[in-house]
C-alpha cells in the first residue's frame, strides 16, 4: 500500500522514522514547487537520493572539476559521449575508467547527503512512498545510510546553523588569512583543510565546494576560524559601508507546527499546574506528591501511545483493534499500562480514537461507543 500526503500534515522526520523502523524497501518521492527528489530505501536504509538525473549529473560534474578529479575539457568530452550513447553519467565514467571508483564514490556520497539535508529544510511539499521488493539502482548506489543517523545529523545541523550565521554573514564573502599564528595541532582536520583553500580570492561557498568534507562541516569550520581570528572577511575599499541584507532563511517544514506545538504544550503545562488535569485523562486527579508525578508521567505516556497510533494508521490505513498490536508491529516499545499499572482504556472508529487512563483508583466511567465503535473486521 502506497503512503502519500503533505509534509505539512506529516513531517519528513516521521516518514523516515516509519520507513526505518519497519525496514521498508521502496521509493520515496518528494515534490515542492516543481522540484522533485527521489530517495531509494532498502531494508529501511537509504541507498540513493537525488533530484532529476540531469540536475544531479550537472552538480556531480561540477564537483568532480572543483576537486580536480576531471578537467573541464575531459568532463565535457565524457558528457558528450555519455549523452550520445544514452547512458547515465556514473556508470559511464566507471565503465570507461575516466575516474577511480573510490573518488567517484566519495563525491557521489557527498552529493546524496547534501540532497538529503536540503530536503529536511523544506517548508512544505508532498510525499509518496511506494513499497517494492527491489529498487532500481541504475543511476548509482552508495553504502547504505541509517535513518537514525540522518535524523540526528539533520537536527544537529538545524540547531547549530544560527551560530554559524552569526559568525559568517554570507556564504559569498571572500576569506583571507590573518597574521595570527595558530598551532596546527589545535585545529581540526576540517579546519586545516580549509586553511589550504583560503587565499584571499575564494569565497566561503567556493571553499565548501572544493573541500572533500560536507558543506555544513566546512561552514562550521570557517565560522570557528573566524571566531578564533585565524581568518577574516576581506574588506574591500569599493564596498558600500552598509549592512548587507541576508537572504531569507529557509526553515524546515516542521518548524511552524513544532513552534505551535510548543506553545500548546506550555499552555497545557500551565493549566496542569493550576487545574492538575484539565484534559480529564485521569478522573481521580486529586493527587499530591507521588500521585501528581504519576499523573504527569501518564500524560507523557499518552503522547507516546498517540504517536504510535498515528504511525500505525499511516502504515496500515486503519487504527489497531487493540493497543497490543502496536508492540507486535514494532510501532511502540514502551509500556501500555498507565503509571498505576492499569491497562489504558481504548476505543476507536475509522479515523478517530479515544485513549483514557483509569487513574489511581482504576475507575474510568464509560466511553462513547457510538462515536468510537471498533472498526468492523474486513
Amino acid at each position: 500500500m502506497a503512503l502519500e500526503g503533505t509534509l505539512h500534515d506529516f513531517a519528513l522526520a516521521d516518514i523516515f522514522q516509519l520507513i526505518g523502523v519497519q525496514r521498508k524497501t521502496g521509493t520515496l518521492t518528494l515534490t515542492q514547487e516543481g522540484e522533485t527528489v527521489t530517495i531509494l530505501f532498502q531494508d529501511g536504509m537509504v541507498i540513493w537520493a537525488a533530484p532529476s538525473d540531469e540536475r544531479f549529473e550537472e552538480a556531480l560534474g561540477r564537483a568532480l572539476v572543483r576537486r580536480r578529479l576531471l578537467t573541464p575539457e575531459r568532463l565535457q568530452e565524457a558528457q558528450q559521449l555519455q549523452r550520445r550513447r544514452g547512458e547515465r553519467l556514473i556508470p559511464f565514467l566507471l565503465d570507461g575508467e575516466w575516474i577511480s571508483s573510490g573518488d567517484l564514490q566519495r563525491v557521489a556520497e557527498r552529493q546524496v547527503l547534501q540532497t538529503l539535508f536540503t530536503v529536511f529544510r523544506w517548508r512544505d511539499g508532498r510525499y509518496a512512498f511506494v513499497p517494492q521488493e527491489r529498487v532500481e539502482v541504475g543511476r548509482g548506489r552508495i553504502d547504505p545510510i541509517g535513518t537514525e543517523f540522518l535524523l540526528l545529523e539533520a537536527i544537529r545541523q538545524i540547531d547549530e546553523w544560527p551560530l554559524i550565521e552569526q559568525r559568517l554573514p554570507s556564504l559569498d564573502v571572500v576569506l583571507q588569512r590573518t597574521a595570527r599564528e595558530t598551532d596546527p595541532e589545535r585545529l581540526t582536520p576540517v579546519e586545516r583543510a580549509i586553511l589550504q583553500w583560503v587565499d584571499g580570492r575564494r569565497t566561503a561557498r567556493e571553499i565548501a565546494g572544493s573541500s572533500d568534507s560536507g558543506e555544513f562541516e566546512v561552514y562550521k569550520g570557517i565560522a570557528d576560524l573566524l571566531a578564533e581570528r585565524v581568518v577574516e572577511v576581506e574588506r574591500r575599499e569599493e564596498a558600500v559601508p552598509a549592512r548587507p541584507r541576508r537572504p531569507p532563511r529557509e526553515r524546515p517544514s516542521w518548524l511552524f507546527p513544532g513552534a505551535l506545538g510548543a506553545v500548546i504544550a506550555l499552555a497545557l503545562l500551565f493549566q496542569l499546574l493550576l487545574a492538575r488535569d484539565p484534559l480529564f485523562l485521569f478522573p481521580a486527579h486529586r493527587m499530591a506528591g507521588e500521585g501528581e508525578f504519576k499523573g504527569r508521567q501518564g500524560t507523557l505516556q499518552a503522547g507516546e501511545i498517540s504517536r504510535a497510533l498515528d504511525l500505525y494508521l499511516l502504515a496500515m490505513g486503519r487504527y489497531p483493534d487493540r493497543l497490543g498490536e502496536l508492540q507486535v508491529q514494532g510501532f511502540l516499545h514502551g509500556e501500555i499500562r498507565d503509571p498505576w499499572g492499569n491497562p489504558w482504556a481504548y476505543r476507536h472508529g475509522r479515523w478517530t480514537y479515544r485513549l483514557v487512563s483509569p487513574g489511581p483508583d482504576g475507575q474510568i466511567g464509560t466511553l462513547d461507543d457510538h462515536d468510537f465503535s471498533p472498526r468492523p473486521s474486513d
